[in-house]
């Protein structure tokens, strides 16, 4: 015979799982809706010509030559999967990942990783979208670990990541709202504004216009020490092409890069698989 508790628990744990469960179901429609919205608001607006170049810096004009070839559709969203590695927190052991993440650099991104962390299987859920910012991380695919961080510092930290990985939609940088400044023969450096807050971003690139480096200030709190702006970046390891855009494939980076606090030890690693860039209006 059953004891009465154990029976209460057991049905009680049900229900939870249930309960669970049903928000995990209502998250990824969710998820889906903010990637469909941020796809439908990037599809292309013209074809790339030489005369969206007129009045760039050099080192600018050279990158976004070797990025995107002459007549492709200037989307402004695309959609990588990626497999990566990264340390959850400092000191830890490094752990594998695998990404799909949707990307407006003008609007927001979605970056979903599933891993596995001391055994368990762990999704990672990253979001931007409309001013706000957003992790959920959730254990067996349901159950939530709670995460500490202020709302307005995890939205300003998300619109820093936004704008640094629109290397990514290297197509968005080719636009009205961006803007150049040369920074010595081999950089340049674009602004974007993002929901009002405006982001700099340093491109260091080789004499063909080939990205080797992202740097600039982001908002975040790696240190503990409370949200301020830090340094921050990644270097470009290798590339490949995706529908008529050449974009990084292969980087490593984080927190400190550039400085003598940056451990490449602690470093994150990612590397694309596979690309798919809103050029053509399609959705993948």
């Amino acid at each position: 015979m059953r004891h009465p508790v154990l029976t209460a628990l057991a049905a009680s744990s049900s229900i939870g799982l249930v309960t669970l469960g049903a928000r995990r179901l209502a998250a990824d429609r969710s998820a889906r809706s903010v990637e469909g919205g941020l796809w439908r608001a990037a599809l292309p607006t013209h074809e790339f010509s030489e005369a969206d170049l007129d009045g760039l810096p050099e080192p600018a004009v050279r990158y976004l030559r070797h990025a995107v070839a002459l007549g492709t559709p200037l989307g402004s969203a695309c959609r990588l999967e990626m497999t990566g590695t990264m340390r959850p927190t400092p000191g830890a052991p490094p752990t594998d990942l695998m990404v799909v993440e949707t990307l407006a650099p003008r609007a927001g991104f979605v970056w979903t990783a599933q891993a596995r962390m001391k055994g368990l299987p762990v999704r990672v859920r990253d979001d931007y979208r409309s001013g706000e910012g957003d992790v959920a991380v959730t254990a067996f695919g349901v159950v939530p670990i709670p995460l500490g961080g202020e709302d307005e510092d995890v939205a300003r930290s998300a619109r820093g990541r936004l704008v640094a990985e629109s290397v990514w939609c290297p197509t968005a940088l080719i636009h009205p709202d961006v803007t150049w400044e040369p920074v010595g023969d081999d950089r340049a450096r674009f602004t974007l504004a993002v929901d009002g807050d405006p982001v700099t971003v340093t491109l260091r690139v080789d004499g063909e216009g080939a990205l080797r480096e992202v740097t600039l200030e982001r908002w975040g709190d790696p240190d503990g020490q409370g949200a301020r702006l830090h340094p921050y970046g990644f270097r470009v390891d290798a590339e490949g092409t995706f529908d008529g855009v050449t974009i990084p494939t292969q980087v490593a980076g984080g927190w400190g890069f550039g400085t003598e606090d940056y451990d490449p030890e602690a470093a994150a690693s990612f590397t694309v698989t596979h690309a798919a860039l809103a050029t053509h209006g399609r959705r993948p």
